[in-house]
């Protein structure tokens, strides 16, 4: 205990100085640390076993959309037809061949390779769009079509919308 001498010379007392009293809070140790690890150790197992039933699912769906199509009967033959491509002579009579005489006539289509004199091309009937003969061969045996322009001497075996609104043969060229 603390005396103090007041103003008019007499001692005072002054109460003893309480003492900070302890108080307690539970799992103060470590408890409340303790209690994040275990939420954030079972979220994260929560996380992994998602994914992984999720996967699971997942390859479960394909391998069962697989043996269904392994199972379903084959698809009816298509009834549209394809444009074959030409033969021989089709395309001497439709592809004319002849000698290039030089000029500035661009590279070739097909195989991007320059024109050099005297070399042996082909001129598209409708587009006049010229290729080295052995080129416009290879590409005229699979596609009856110009590679430039795809403009076809044969007409389509079905016709389309397109085709019908504005034929390829009305374009002036």
């Amino acid at each position: 205990m603390r005396v103090y001498l007041g103003a008019s010379g007499s001692a005072i007392a002054a109460a003893p100085a309480l003492a900070p009293a302890a108080v307690s809070i539970p799992g103060a140790e470590g408890g409340v640390g303790l209690g994040y690890g275990i939420a954030i150790a079972v979220g994260v197992l929560v996380l992994v076993s998602t994914v992984m039933l999720v996967s699971y699912l997942c390859v479960l769906t394909k391998a069962g959309g697989a043996a269904l199509l392994a199972a379903a009967p084959a698809a009816p033959p298509s009834t549209t037809t394809a444009v074959p491509g030409l033969d021989g002579a089709a395309i001497d009579a439709l592809y004319p061949k002849y000698q290039h005489a030089g000029g500035d006539f661009g590279p070739c289509a097909i195989c991007l390779g320059e024109f050099a004199r005297g070399d042996v091309l082909r001129r598209g009937p409708g587009c006049g769009h010229g290729f080295h003969a052995c080129c416009a061969e290879q590409w005229l045996r699979v596609s009856p079509t110009c590679p430039v322009c795809r403009d076809s001497p044969v007409p389509s075996p079905a016709a389309t919308p397109l085709a019908e609104a504005v034929p390829l043969a009305a374009h002036a060229r």
